[in-house]
């Protein structure tokens, strides 16, 4: 298994630390069982007018219009061939 060193903020890592003692695991046990169950969530949409849109958590950030624009702004475009 390799290492890894990871910057986490001080809220994730009392969130882990609880979650390994809950439920006996190592920190590096409870990180990756918490990883796992994220990305194995599905992806809640519902239909809007006729377009598929996805439902983000309450705690997700809102997304603007700036945001997009911004978002746009700073994506790399692939070479044109």
């Amino acid at each position: 298994m390799p290492r890894t060193t990871l910057q986490l903020e001080d809220d994730a890592v009392k969130m882990a630390k609880a979650h390994a003692r809950r439920h006996r695991l190592t920190l590096g046990q409870a990180v990756s069982e918490l990883i796992r169950q994220t990305a194995e969530r599905p992806l809640i949409t519902e239909n809007r007018n006729g377009l598929r849109v996805v439902c983000l958590d309450r705690r997700s950030p809102k997304v603007t219009s700036d945001l997009v624009d911004r978002s746009r702004s700073s994506a790399v475009s692939p070479p044109l061939s």
